[in-house]
C-alpha cells in the first residue's frame, strides 16, 4: 500500500502531472484569448466607410454617413478594448464591425441616389432655362429694331449676354456636383430670359405706335 501511495509522487509521475496540467492551462489560455483581433474585418469595414465617402455620403447622406462612422469609431475601440484583455472574445466586435460595414453601404448607396436625383433635377432645371433662352433670343432678333427701340433691343441682347452666362455657370456647378448653385444659376437664367421675352413685346407695341403716329394723317382716316 506504501509502495503504491509513494509510487504517484515519483520524478516520473510528477513530470506527467505537470506536463498534464502545463496542457491543460495552455489550451485553456488560448481558448480564452479567442484567437487574433479581426484586422481584416475591420479594414474591410474602413475600406467601405472611406468608400462612401467618397462618393460623396458627407454631403448626399450626411446623416447614414454619420451613423456609419459612429459605428465604426464604437467597433474600432471595441477591438482595442478587448484586444488588452489576457482572456480575449471578439465575438461582440465582429458584430460591432459588421453593422458599421452595413452602415457604411448604406450611406454610400444613400449618397449615390440622391446624388443622382439632385443632378437630374438640376438638368432638368438647365434644360427648361437653356429653352427660354433660346426663345427669347429668337424674339430678340426678330423685333423690330427701328427708330426708339434700338437702345431697347441692344439692352435686351446684353440682358440675354446675362442669361447665357448664368447657364454656363449653371453647367459648371453642376460638373463640381454643387448641384444646389447649378438649379440657382438656371433659375437666374431662365429669369432673365423671360424678362427679355417681356421686353421684346414691349418694345414692339412702343415701335408700332411710333410708326402709327409716323404715318401721315390720311393714311390713319
Amino acid at each position: 500500500m506504501k509502495t503504491r501511495f509513494f509510487s504517484l509522487f515519483a520524478p516520473s509521475a510528477i513530470s506527467a502531472l505537470t506536463a498534464f496540467i502545463l496542457a491543460f492551462a495552455s489550451s485553456a489560455l488560448i481558448a480564452g484569448c479567442g484567437g487574433e483581433p479581426p484586422a481584416s474585418d475591420l479594414a474591410a469595414a474602413k475600406g467601405a466607410l472611406d468608400a462612401a465617402r467618397a462618393a460623396g455620403a458627407e454631403k448626399f447622406a450626411t446623416s447614414d454617413y454619420s451613423a456609419a462612422q459612429g459605428a465604426y469609431s464604437g467597433a474600432e475601440q471595441a477591438v482595442n478594448t478587448e484586444s488588452e484583455k489576457l482572456f480575449k472574445n471578439f465575438d461582440q466586435s465582429k458584430q460591432m464591425i459588421a453593422d458599421a460595414k452595413a452602415k457604411a453601404d448604406r450611406a454610400k448607396a444613400a449618397a449615390e441616389a440622391e446624388k443622382g436625383r439632385q443632378r437630374s433635377a438640376a438638368e432638368g432645371a438647365i434644360s427648361a432655362a437653356a429653352s427660354t433662352v433660346q426663345e427669347a433670343r429668337a424674339s430678340v432678333d426678330g423685333a423690330p429694331a427701328g427708330k426708339g427701340t434700338e437702345s431697347d433691343i441692344e439692352q435686351l441682347r446684353s440682358d440675354l449676354d446675362g442669361a447665357d452666362a448664368d447657364l454656363n455657370a449653371a453647367r459648371s456647378a453642376v460638373a463640381s456636383e454643387n448641384f444646389d448653385q447649378a438649379q440657382s444659376s438656371a433659375q437666374s437664367a431662365q429669369s432673365k430670359a423671360a424678362q427679355v421675352q417681356s421686353g421684346v413685346q414691349a418694345a414692339t407695341q412702343k415701335y408700332e405706335e411710333l410708326v402709327e403716329k409716323m404715318r401721315p394723317w390720311y393714311d390713319r382716316i
